[in-house]
């Protein structure tokens, strides 16, 4: 896998990163840096992180080409993605505190390491408890899918940023392991990429069960509950696996919609490549005026609403 660095990556021009990644069929993994500086989400960093990782696992070389030493480059060694790629390099950094402005790229493995990264993860927020706790749930249940269901012998990798100009907070989960599509196909069927990524953000969707609903460790609400977050903050969350990625858009007048065709998204075929693995990045605005709990409140609504109309759907009698 090759992966090429554009002069800038967030969530609203994702593109840019995707149409440069390349499956050069090669038993090497390369990040190819930009010459000049360049300004990345952190959930690029994370994708970064998790295809390097399971390159070098599973014996391959990893190398990193056009490095030179900037702005841009110190802070890939400050988020920890060069160790993560098992790539030396010759940058030294200031160690500037991270406590509540920054989480570099840590790789999770275990359900300790993922209490340590929601622990560390909380100062991020700035919100009162009762919202923090709905936020952390949330994440907490996306990581602990990953390492229950991914088949990513890697585990998750995560980083997440405040950008202190805006106060939003970005953040970004990713892994190399199986896919949305093989993953969802376990219990549903998925024709395609598009279709996979627009079923695990259905609520009450799950690979890990057939059931609408899900079961009692798994309910098929990590997804939703994300896509309604971002979209009741007007800001942007994306979904990358296989070829394709799911990019919500801003809205005037938020509204949570159970099925991703009622919303207002946009899908990308990657050219070149196809990410082996999921990746989920989103942003969300700190000072924002939502109340998470009463967000969490609508969410549950509209998640019991649309489990029952799928429950009716599937066992109402059809005559022909």
């Amino acid at each position: 896998m090759r992966i090429s660095l554009p002069g800038r990556a967030y969530l609203a021009d994702l593109e840019r990163f995707l149409r440069l990644l390349e499956d050069d069929d090669k038993e090497e993994f390369t990040l190819v840096l930009r010459e000049g500086l360049f300004s990345l989400h952190p959930v690029v960093l994370a994708m970064i992180a998790a295809t390097g990782a399971a390159a070098d696992s599973a014996g391959q070389s990893t190398q990193v080409k056009n490095l030179t030493v900037n702005s841009s480059t110190r802070y890939l060694r400050r988020m920890n993605v060069f160790s993560h790629i098992n790539t030396e390099v010759d940058i030294s950094v200031r160690e500037h505190e991270a406590a509540g402005r920054f989480i570099p790229v840590r790789n999770i493995l275990t359900n300790e390491e993922l209490n340590d990264f929601i622990k560390d993860f909380v100062p991020l927020l700035h919100m009162e408890p009762r919202d923090a706790d709905a936020v952390k749930y949330v994440l907490f249940e996306l990581i602990r899918n990953v390492l229950e269901h991914s088949g990513s012998s890697t585990g998750a990798f995560v980083a997440a940023q405040v950008s202190q100009m805006n106060r939003r907070l970005l953040l970004g989960v990713a892994d190399a392991g199986i896919g949305i599509n093989r993953s969802i196909s376990r219990s549903h069927r998925a024709n395609s990429d598009r279709e996979a990524i627009s079923l695990a953000l259905r609520p009450g969707i799950t690979g890990a069960s057939p059931r609408f609903g899900g079961n009692e460790t798994n309910g098929g609400a990590g997804l939703f509950f994300l896509k309604s977050m971002a979209t009741l903050s007007r800001h942007h969350m994306v979904v990358v696996s296989g070829d394709c990625m799911m990019k919500l858009l801003t809205q005037r007048n938020p509204q949570i919609n159970a099925d991703i065709a009622n919303d207002r998204v946009t899908w990308f075929g990657i050219p070149n490549a196809s990410y082996r693995g999921t990746a989920v990045g989103i942003d969300l605005q700190i000072d924002s005026p939502v109340g998470f709990v009463e967000l969490l409140r609508q969410i549950g609504q509209v998640y019991h609403i649309d489990v029952k109309k799928q429950k009716a759907a599937r066992f109402k009698p059809r005559f022909s």
